[in-house]
């Protein structure tokens, strides 16, 4: 971004020139249209060896996998292992920043944005990128030497900084086309004005809420042509969209015996480890699995009674000052204790604690052995069938509810991407998946049931159409209520007279009250802070709707604006209101492009 502070002193005719054909390719139609369903069809036909295809560019399925295993490649030069869950988020990663990157770059050459020769030397001067700063070449002891960075900058070999400079030019673009966004968004005075009101004046007002239920459901008639009409004309609505159900198999991944033994025998290692001398501290930053007791070697701070599960408070407060405990089984696994102080604070004992704790979890022999037996299954499902394997292994074949591809967890299992894209691939029913695992399982999918989108009948909705009729005709009614009601308060100028004639009205008083904290019972509401900021003191507002009610307000008084603090948080509350605006923005302008683009997603068919 500060690259482009540079540009926008040296040369703002161009980028505002770029602006205004951005703007305008918003609005000719650069996003406009969509995927005609035949395009698609015929592009289907193009899909062969691809994971996808964006605006007929396609994602060759070799070139997917290999952006996955860079990816991947970077987990393991950090010693991180990829679960399956971790794998579905890097595959979806890499076709949601390919999707971007193709969009981004047909807008880029829309606007005709080209980078110079000489603003990359400048950039490369300026900012130096990130693996240059951390490369070896450009480092003297230890440290980023950019002295030593420039002589090279500036006296190349030969060709050896060319990758660098495609490297800028091809993100230059991209910098551009954020700073367009950057320039789009305004925040007025007004809009800082009523963010600091909204936040540090409050207001003394009263409000009269009129009840729903002030029209009673009896005195409303709906008639069948009624509903006829409103379901003819509202069809869409209940529209139910193409669905799919799975079956499956689970593998539970459950510690064994032998798990169990393994862990208690190396906690009776530290144990001994500790009883030897060395300190429970450094044992415990070493080897304990609770987050936090790696970090301050397991200490527990002071703790009373009730505030632990039964067995870890029981062996706890067993203890004497400096005592070690003997193994401790919790649902959390095994503890040791160590008290190194105890007290007595408001008539009740505490003790201050540290603690290590091992998990009881399979063991990597365990899950590979849950591995090849759910990996055979796999073959058996394939060989002899999914219902003879599932009995032949001894396994219940549990089922899915219907679910549509938009959704993005799966009923009862939550979110597993693997399967969804199995469910709404192009496979025929009864296809079967791959293992998929997750952290707690091991899952075998069939694909069982395809139910194609379908409206549903007015037989089945007559009643959910009476009731939204009956609403709407009441919230009508209501609005009437509400309009002579104020008509009677206005001639008063007091809330309260109409109390007699109306009981179920709810009188509401607010002191010191601020508008960022939404009225008692109700969401919080826009309508109601531009009401109360429009209000003069005294004033009675118009009945605002907030749902099915309507609320009157009469504002009493609001406490004045500090101005020399609005002068203090003025400059903030701007940059904060002008960020928010560009993020938006662009996240907007993105999502629209994606929205309009001709995305196939043909990944389940090969994955």
């Amino acid at each position: 971004m500060a690259l482009m502070q540079r540009l926008r002193d040296k040369t703002h005719i161009i980028l505002w020139t770029l602006l205004i054909l951005f703007l305008a390719s918003m609005t000719v139609g650069g996003l406009v249209g969509g995927a005609d369903i035949l395009d698609i069809f015929s592009q289907k036909g193009r899909l062969k060896d691809a994971a996808g295809m964006v605006n007929g560019k396609k994602l060759e399925a070799a070139q997917y996998s290999r952006m996955i295993q860079d990816q991947l490649e970077q987990y393991r030069q950090n010693n991180q292992e990829v679960s399956d869950m971790e794998m579905d988020r890097i595959s979806e990663d890499v076709w949601q920043s390919f999707i971007t990157e193709t969009l981004m770059a047909k807008e880029i050459k829309k606007l005709g944005l080209k980078i110079s020769d000489n603003e990359i030397y400048q950039t490369l001067v300026n900012y130096p990128p990130q693996f240059l700063i951390q490369h070896e070449a450009f480092q003297t002891n230890g440290q980023f030497d950019y002295q030593k960075y420039l002589n090279a900058l500036n006296n190349p070999q030969g060709d050896e900084w060319q990758p660098v400079e495609e490297y800028v030019r091809s993100m230059l673009p991209y910098e551009k086309i954020r700073y367009l966004f950057d320039n789009l968004p305004m925040v007025s005075e007004s809009e800082i004005e009523n963010e600091y009101i909204n936040n540090k004046v409050t207001f003394d007002f009263q409000t009269l809420v009129i009840p729903f239920s002030l029209v009673l459901k009896d005195s409303i008639p709906v008639t069948n042509d009624e509903i006829k009409k409103y379901y003819n004309e509202n069809k869409k609505r209940f529209l139910v969209p193409e669905s799919r159900e799975l079956e499956y198999v689970k593998f539970d991944l459950r510690p064994t015996k032998a798990d169990t033994q393994a862990v208690y025998q190396q906690i009776l290692s530290l144990r001994d480890r500790i009883r030897n001398g060395e300190s429970f501290e450094t044992i415990a930053t070493e080897f304990t699995e609770d987050p936090s007791g790696s970090r301050n070697g397991g200490d527990l701070g002071w703790f009373g009674k009730g505030q632990m599960v039964e067995a870890f408070e029981k062996a706890a407060f067993a203890l004497r000052k400096g005592q070690l405990s003997n193994p401790v089984l919790t649902q959390y696994g095994y503890h040791l204790i160590k008290v190194e102080d105890r007290r007595v604070q408001n008539g009740q004992i505490q003790i201050k604690a540290r603690h290590i704790l091992l998990k009881i979890k399979p063991t990597p022999d365990t899950i590979e052995t849950l591995r090849s037996q759910a990996n055979l299954f796999v073959i058996d499902a394939n060989d002899i069938g999914f219902e003879a394997a599932a009995d032949s292994h001894r396994l219940v074949i549990q089922k899915t509810s219907p679910f549509a591809e938009n959704e993005r967890t799966i009923p009862g299992l939550g979110y597993l991407p693997s399967a969804n894209r199995l469910a709404f691939s192009d496979k025929p029913v009864g296809t079967i998946s791959e293992l998929i695992s997750t952290d707690n399982a091991f899952y075998i999918f069939r694909l069982s049931k395809i139910t194609p989108e379908f409206y549903r009948p007015l037989s089945e909705v007559d009643r959910q159409l009476y009731n939204i009729i009956l609403n709407e005709k009441r919230t009508d009614k209501l609005k009437e209520i509400a309009a002579a009601i104020y008509d009677q308060i206005k001639q008063s100028g007091k809330l309260e007279t109409v109390l007699q004639k109306y009981p179920e009205l709810q009188l509401e008083n607010y002191s010191n009250h601020s508008l960022n904290v939404p009225l008692r019972g109700f969401s919080y509401s826009n309508a109601v802070v531009g009401t109360i900021l429009g209000l003069k003191p005294e004033q009675i507002s118009q009945p605002i709707q907030i749902s099915t009610r309507f609320v009157i307000i009469k504002l009493i008084q609001r406490t004045p604006l500090n101005s020399e603090d609005y002068k203090v948080e003025k400059e903030a509350i701007r940059q904060r209101l002008l960020m928010k605006k560009k993020n938006m923005a662009y996240a907007n302008w993105l999502s629209e492009l994606k929205q309009n683009a001709k995305i196939i997603d043909n990944r389940a068919n090969f994955y």
